[in-house]
């Protein structure tokens, strides 16, 4: 009896550990970089999972300086699946700092994230698990 609660054990933690070692798992999230002809672009996901997303936006000039605009536009779409969502303005927070919130991304795999500024435009990659 007690070698047979001894295999049990065993194997019980032989799954846990598999479990634990194989479940999936958010990728940390990190910036993306992108250049256009005179800017540079930084977008920082909240998170990397599918669902409602936020981002952190910084806009600089070539030299480092807050880049100046009016409006910024941010155009998410997965266009391998035919999807996309509706432009969304984003919100200044303080010279060349933007916050996009409520982000409705709702299916994981590769994402673009379009974001202009005046006449300047990048294309981001964003994967989502």
């Amino acid at each position: 009896m007690k070698r047979s609660a001894l295999v049990a054990l065993a194997a019980v933690i032989a799954v846990a550990g598999a479990l634990f070692v194989l479940w999936p798992r958010g990728v940390e999230a990190q910036p993306h970089l992108a250049e256009s002809g005179q800017l540079r672009f930084v977008l920082t996901p909240a998170s990397t999972r599918s669902g409602v997303n936020s981002f952190d936006l910084r806009i600089t000039d070539r030299a480092g300086n807050p880049a100046q605009g009016d409006e910024v536009v941010v155009e998410p779409a997965m266009p391998q699946m035919g999807h996309a969502i509706a432009p969304i303005t984003a919100g200044p927070s303080e010279p060349g700092h933007y916050r996009v919130g409520d982000v409705g991304l709702f299916m994981a795999g590769q994402w673009e994230i379009t974001v202009s500024l005046n006449a300047e435009r990048v294309v981001i990659p964003l994967l989502l698990t």
